[in-house]
């Protein structure tokens, strides 16, 4: 804050109190001097949403904001980022493996693997429409409360390694669906319907 907002050091003591507040910290007057064991997970996370927001950002990143955290916590967490999403008019990417807060929270989805974006789309379109069989395959993997599953699916085989990823599309060992040029080319994003992608072969048969 010191170098971005050129303010003494008193200043951004008094903003750095604001932000406490408005993350909903009790007492930020005292917290604020106090070190990060001296605070639960909760407030630990509360206190680094607050540097996130220090400069008045446009985009805020949070990077699995919610891990570790007890359920009643991650809701309260949820619940803040979307209010203050709202009064700072800001952009936020959320990034987790959570797919209930990305249900949740997103208006676009990008799923990954192995480094490699394989779908993209709408929250409703990747949800209800899963285009890649790996987006497909984790939405099977997930309980469903109404259900009785006697065993959950699994995707199997191993994440490749990173290192040499080879030539064609990173899940093609794991693929049920896997085609010989799979294995020797990389697919790019193709575009099914209206904004939502997915990069895989199967894409050129629909």
């Amino acid at each position: 804050m010191k170098a971005h907002k050129r303010a003494s050091t008193r200043e951004i003591l008094k903003h750095a109190v604001k932000l406490l507040s408005e993350t909903l910290i009790p007492n930020p007057e005292v917290r604020v001097r106090n070190y990060p064991h001296e605070l639960s997970g909760g407030m630990r996370q509360r206190a680094v949403i607050s540097i996130g927001l220090s400069n008045n950002p446009r985009l805020l990143i949070a990077d699995e904001p919610t891990t570790n955290l007890d359920v009643t916590v991650q809701a309260q967490i949820l619940e803040l980022l979307k209010g203050l999403q709202s009064k700072y008019g800001m952009s936020l990417v959320l990034i987790t493996h959570n797919l209930g807060i990305v249900a949740e929270m997103a208006d676009r989805v990008y799923v990954m693997y192995a480094g490699k974006v394989a779908e993209e789309g709408s929250a409703e379109d990747v949800f209800y429409d899963p285009l890649h069989p790996y987006t497909a395959l984790l939405l099977k993997a997930v309980p469903n409360p109404v259900k009785k599953i006697e065993k959950l699916e699994t995707i199997p085989g191993t994440v490749p390694s990173l290192i040499n990823p080879g030539s064609g599309c990173r899940f093609e060992p794991r693929c049920p669906y896997a085609m010989e040029i799979c294995s020797r080319r990389e697919p790019s994003l193709i575009e099914v319907g209206r904004g939502h992608k997915a990069a895989c072969w199967l894409m050129e048969k629909r």
